[in-house]
C-alpha cells in the first residue's frame, strides 16, 4: 500500500464542490471573517475539518480509499459514481461498491448520502474499519469533533494498525484539539505501519517535528501545560 505513498494510491479526490449542507449559510461569512482577521471558533473548526478531508499533506488522502475506494477502471470521468451505481444495481450488497460510491459522495460534500451508504456497509460488516473511519470524517465535516474522534477510536479498537484512522486521529489531535503529545504518539504509531522511509512516513515525521516545536521541544510523553 505504501509503494506510491499512502496518499498516492487513490486517484486524486476531487476538491469539494460545495460546503456541508449544514454550513451552507455560514461558510461565506466565515471565510470573509478569516480574510479580515476576525475568524470565529466555528469557522476555524469548519475549515480545519475540510482541510483534513482533502488531505493535510497531499498524499495520504489517496490511501484512505485504497482497495475498495479505488475508482473503477475505465469509469467515465464526468461521473465517478456511475460505475459504482451500476455495480450496486447488480448487487445491492456489494461492499466495495457501497464504499466507493460513499467516498465519491463524501468528496462532493453529500454528507447525508455518504453517511447512509457507510451505515449500509456496517449493516453488512459491523467491523468494517473503512466505513467507521469515514463516518468520523462525515462527523468532522459537520463540525462534530468529539463524534469524529470517537469514530477514529472505534476503528482503531478493531484494527490498531489501520493507517487511515491513525492518520485522521493524529491530524485531529494536532490541528483541531492542539493535543501535541497525543498527536506525536499517534503519528509514531502511523509511521510503524507505513514505514519511516515512505512518502507518508516522512510527512508524518514533519508533523511530529511541528508538534514538538509547538511543545517547546518537549518529548512526546511529557505533558504540556501541566497535564499528564
Amino acid at each position: 500500500m505504501c509503494g506510491v505513498g499512502v496518499m498516492g494510491q487513490k486517484q486524486q479526490r476531487k476538491q469539494q464542490k460545495k460546503p456541508a449542507e449544514v454550513a451552507k449559510k455560514d461558510i461565506g461569512n466565515e471565510v470573509r471573517r478569516l480574510l479580515v482577521g476576525r475568524p470565529t471558533v466555528t469557522g476555524v473548526v469548519w475549515l480545519l475539518a475540510i482541510a483534513l478531508v482533502i488531505g493535510v499533506s497531499g498524499g495520504y488522502i489517496v490511501y484512505r480509499v485504497m482497495g475498495s475506494s479505488a475508482a473503477p477502471v475505465g469509469g467515465p470521468s464526468s461521473d465517478p459514481a456511475a460505475l459504482w451505481r451500476a455495480r450496486l444495481l447488480q448487487n445491492p450488497k456489494d461492499v466495495e461498491a457501497l464504499l466507493g460510491l460513499a467516498h465519491v459522495q463524501l468528496d462532493q460534500q453529500q454528507l447525508d448520502a455518504a453517511e447512509s451508504l457507510y451505515q449500509q456497509v456496517l449493516a453488512l460488516e459491523p467491523k468494517n474499519v473503512e466505513a467507521i473511519t469515514h463516518l468520523g470524517t462525515v462527523s468532522l465535516n459537520r463540525g462534530q469533533v468529539d463524534a469524529a474522534f470517537a469514530r477514529y477510536d472505534q476503528a482503531l479498537a478493531i484494527d490498531p494498525r489501520y493507517a487511515h484512522a491513525l492518520w485522521d486521529k493524529a491530524n485531529l489531535l494536532q490541528q483541531v484539539k492542539k493535543d501535541y503529545p497525543g498527536a506525536v504518539q499517534v503519528w509514531e504509531a502511523f509511521i510503524q505501519v507505513v514505514g519511516a522511509e515512505s512518502q507518508d512516513g516522512k510527512t508524518a515525521q514533519n508533523f511530529i517535528a511541528e508538534a514538538r516545536k509547538a511543545m517547546g521541544g518537549a518529548p512526546a510523553g511529557k505533558a504540556v501545560g501541566g497535564k499528564s
